[in-house]
């Protein structure tokens, strides 16, 4: 992808263009800005411009997508674009400082293999670990002059003053409806689901990109808006119930990826121990839950918004949602939005889940107030 191909992001990709074209390349950037932007596609569409061998005759400063180094950098391949990034697989938060020392400070001082530059891609930065971050800075301090590094963020307020001072900025932004729309029906997504799909993005082209391939990510996330409109009608000790029942949605996206992944396996896997199938079905509940629990958040956006009259993302919803607006206060939603923004960043950081779910749960049935019940 070129760096003008970014959908929403005319102001990052034109300064980045500008500091190739000007010869005038810092030796570290911060992409910051909120998830699912494309910050990490902007990271690597500029590796490939840095070190493209092609280039564009009538596009100065765009990568040709075709070359060696394009190909390789694309395919995660080359040898002198280097991703540091926790450990797949594993349970692991951050990045930590062996890691650090491994892949960043001791390369460095081995010379490009076969591009211009060596380029060093932290995603995400916040997440390296604290004693891995004044390793950090010595690079930043004196770097070769071969080498870039990007951080990218979207909570960049984790990266002490000393990290962000040495990086030129470059900001990223929640992309228009209508810009994700169009890439959505030129990705051959049908029409009233690209509409449906960027009205529900929030702006986030990723997150619109990844449901648009994962249909039962919407269908989970209508069977999570009922959930929520039915929990006026559930009792406060019924919290174990709410958590169980948040739990089983996140199960059907398990399921389903399962399904998916049974399907492109040519070799049936080999059984596993029981502690570790047991070990993979924690990983996969805990990278599917956050999904699950943001799908709730539109519905107390939406109970917001029906009191003030605003636009609703739900708009299925609108007649419920608009005949009971004044019904409750908002600082009862705002209280449900920020307990479940809580739960989800809770389990993020390996939080036990059964606990996070029950909180939320209690949460929404006392302090986070009661969500509108459709008749």
């Amino acid at each position: 992808m070129r760096l003008d191909d970014l959908i929403g992001q005319t102001t990052a990709a034109a300064l980045l263009r500008n500091a190739i074209l000007r010869d005038r390349v810092a030796h570290a950037y911060l992409f910051h800005g909120p998830d699912g932007v494309g910050k990490s596609t902007a990271a690597s569409a500029f590796a490939q411009s840095l070190n493209c061998e092609g280039g564009r005759p009538n596009d100065p400063g765009a990568a040709c997508g075709e070359c060696r180094s394009c190909t390789l950098i694309a395919k995660g391949n080359h040898p002198d674009v280097r991703l540091i990034a926790p450990s797949t697989g594993s349970d692991a938060a951050v990045i930590p400082i062996e890691q650090i020392r491994k892949d960043l400070v001791y390369d460095v001082e081995l010379r490009p293999v076969v591009g211009r530059h060596k380029i060093y891609l932290l995603d995400p930065a916040d997440r390296t670990a604290p004693l891995a971050i004044h390793t950090i800075l010595k690079v930043l301090e004196e770097p070769p002059p071969y080498v870039v590094v990007i951080l990218v963020t979207s909570r960049s307020a984790l990266l002490p003053p000393t990290i962000l001072s040495r990086c030129q900025h470059v900001a990223f932004q929640l992309a228009g409806a209508d810009a994700i729309e169009q890439h959505l029906l030129t990705l051959g997504v049908d029409p009233p689901a690209a509409a449906s799909l960027a009205r529900l993005s929030g702006g986030r082209i990723a997150w619109a990109i990844r449901v648009a391939q994962r249909p039962e990510v919407l269908s989970t996330r209508k069977a999570l808006l009922d959930l929520c409109a039915t929990v006026q009608l559930r009792a406060a000790p019924e919290a174990l119930r709410l958590a169980e029942d948040i739990k089983m949605q996140a199960l059907t996206l398990v399921r389903a990826r399962r399904d998916v992944d049974a399907e492109t396996d040519v070799e049936e896997a080999p059984e596993e121990p029981a502690h570790v199938a047991f070990s993979a079905g924690d990983r996969a509940l805990r990278a599917e839950l956050p999904e699950c629990l943001e799908g709730m958040v539109p519905w107390y956006r939406d109970c917001l918004a029906a009191s003030q009259g605003g636009t609703l993302l739900n708009p299925d919803y609108e007649s419920v949602l608009r005949g009971k607006a004044g019904s409750r206060g908002s600082s009862q939603d705002v209280r449900a939005i920020e307990a479940i923004l809580h739960a989800r960043q809770a389990i993020q950081r390996n939080a036990n889940l059964d606990l996070t779910l029950e909180s939320l749960a209690v949460e929404l049935l006392t302090g986070g107030g009661q969500p509108i019940s459709q008749p």
